[in-house]
């Protein structure tokens, strides 16, 4: 059997250096002298028992299956408890499933459920409850539940069943031999598919509660959650309260404080840091990282963590939508890559080491075959502004007949800093960049239509692997194809034949192809997940996906 380390969460308090006037929310208790057998005292810490914090905009229906944003699973993570949860260190820890079995031939994994697992009602949780929550999400289909695919594109008769009723679904290749087993039929070989059980997809669900076409039930604050924590109030325009569940078995060395949980909706930066400066909350999770690294460099409440994202430039090099003929040619789209020095773009966004340069697709933080993948890729394009001007030269394009683009992008400090290092730089090699925003929906509707010729792009880890990032070029991952090509598209598949180092050799020769040769996207830059916490709180587990389970957050009064 398979087993993965245990769920740990630890870590160390650091002494408080700075300290904010601030209100407390909740029961309060109070730093206690606790007498020894020698007649010394020590004193103990006074942990709140109401955690407060705020998300960065309103979250989506506490459904699983489809609230698998960025803000939404900072609400979710609280209230569920999945078969596994990303770690620390990037690693998949044990939670409901206790260890898997794969078969000789990698096209099954047998899953070990444990039975200390209970609904808020008091249920006990059992396999045939993950069954269902897999099948709700391929009834809601990939218009609803956008990471449906990790089931449609793995397991055997799954893209079938799309859309159909779950009473239906018999076929599925995902069973449950008893109460607490699940076996997953995957139709291809993919080594990394124990990877993706950490994703909301992968979540129960109580078949009374949540039926077919439906994710409402999830503004219902009396339906019943699996988590340590489960919502009694939900207002997701304003604040979710989360209170402890009372049949959560917590079978680790940890210790729970925390008996109400507060999930404040404030999706302006600058509120955020006020209401976290006036003590409103305990934990900001969005914030402007140049301002509150200026003001908190150093300090305890400052929380940068190593996270897998990058940051990029999308090139429309397609037939459609707003395409620019001359990213047709890939020497035009090399000459933009090498003009663009990216240190400057780190300088400018200001936040000493939060930010670093990035010269290909993937960032740091995923195993290669000797070290880091990215480290161990190396630079794909590089800085040469020389050879920027005799490429787009070579094209025709000159100070006297400068090649014009438009950067299309969501507007805020960090988007808005980016765009001007970008006009500048290119200006010195004669490209006009004409800057243009959208507001945020509209903006990911038009890059989804291909209505842009050069668009601004980021994402985090959806799992851990280098697929994550690399899938995003393949043309059956766009809503409207506009970069990658038939040749990428190929090389990826053929990785799913491959394991071990053969399979990070083939990873990185896609890449090189999709950035170094034929330079379908421009990358700029990777950085760390920057928060805020009140001094001396200990206990949240942050992983490198920018996210975080707040089960186990001690809190100092």
């Amino acid at each position: 059997m398979k087993t993965l380390k245990k769920f740990f969460v630890g870590l160390l308090a650091v002494a408080m250096s700075f300290s904010l006037a601030a209100c407390s929310s909740g029961e309060k208790t109070t730093t206690t002298d606790t007498p020894t057998t020698d007649g010394e005292t020590t004193t103990e810490t006074a942990y709140k028992t109401t955690f407060t914090y705020a998300v960065g905009g309103e979250p989506n229906y506490l459904d699983p299956a489809i609230g698998s944003d960025s803000v939404t699973t900072f609400i979710t993570n609280q209230i569920y408890f999945p078969l596994f949860y990303i770690g620390t260190d990037g690693s998949m820890v044990n939670a409901a499933c206790t260890g898997y079995d794969v078969s000789e031939d990698g096209l099954t994994y047998t899953l070990h459920l444990t039975e200390d697992n209970y609904w808020s009602d008091g249920q006990q949780v059992t396999a045939s409850d993950y069954i269902y929550g897999m099948k709700h999400a391929l009834n809601l289909g990939s218009a609803d539940s956008t990471y449906v695919f990790f089931i449609t594109d793995n397991v055997e008769g799954a893209a079938e069943l799309e859309g159909k009723p779950t009473a239906e679904m018999d076929s599925l290749g995902i069973t449950a031999p008893d109460d607490f087993t699940i076996e997953f039929k995957l139709k291809k070989l993919c080594p990394y598919f124990d990877s993706l059980l950490a994703a909301g997809v992968f979540y129960p669900a109580r078949e009374e509660f949540v039926k077919d076409g439906d994710y409402t039930w999830a503004d219902d604050a009396s339906v019943p959650y699996n988590g340590p924590f489960h919502p009694t109030a939900i207002d997701r325009a304003s604040e979710i309260v989360m209170e402890r569940n009372e049949y959560f078995v917590n079978n680790t060395d940890n210790e729970i404080v925390v008996e109400k949980i507060i999930a404040k909706t404030m999706p302006d930066m600058d509120a955020e840091l006020m209401a976290f400066q006036t003590g409103e909350i305990d934990f900001a999770t969005a914030v402007d990282p140049a301002t509150v690294y200026n003001l908190y460099n150093g300090k305890d409440e400052l929380e940068a963590i190593d996270s897998v994202i990058n940051y990029y430039v999308m090139f429309n090099c397609s037939d459609v939508g707003g395409a620019n003929e001359a990213l047709k040619d890939v020497n035009v789209r090399k000459a933009i890559a090498y003009a663009i020095d990216r240190d400057q773009i780190v300088t400018a966004l200001d936040a000493g080491d939060v930010y670093y340069p990035l010269y290909g697709y993937v960032p740091k933080g995923f195993a290669g075959n000797t070290g880091d993948f990215r480290e161990e890729g190396g630079d794909l394009v590089g800085y040469d502004p020389e050879m920027s001007k005799q490429l787009l030269a070579d094209a025709g394009f000159d100070e006297s007949n400068p090649l014009e683009l438009t950067y299309y992008y969501n507007q805020n400090t960090m988007h808005d800093t980016v765009a001007a290092v970008l006009k500048s730089e290119l200006a010195k090699v004669n490209v006009n960049l004409t800057l243009k925003t959208g507001e945020i929906r509209t903006f990911f509707a038009d890059r989804n239509d291909g209505l842009f010729e050069l668009a601004r792009g980021a994402m985090s880890a959806d799992y851990m692997d280098v697929r994550t990032f690399l899938d995003m070029a393949l043309s059956s991952y766009q809503a409207t194809p506009t970069w990658g090509d038939a040749t990428y598209d190929q090389m990826i598949a053929d990785t799913d034949l491959l394991t071990g180092a053969e399979r990070i050799d083939a990873l990185h020769a896609a890449e090189e192809y999709l950035v170094g040769e034929q330079v379908y996207t421009l990358p700029l830059f990777g950085y760390k997940n920057v928060c805020l916490k009140k001094a001396g709180t200990t206990g949240q587990l942050g992983s490198p996906q920018g996210n975080y389970v707040f089960w186990y957050v001690h809190v100092p009064e």
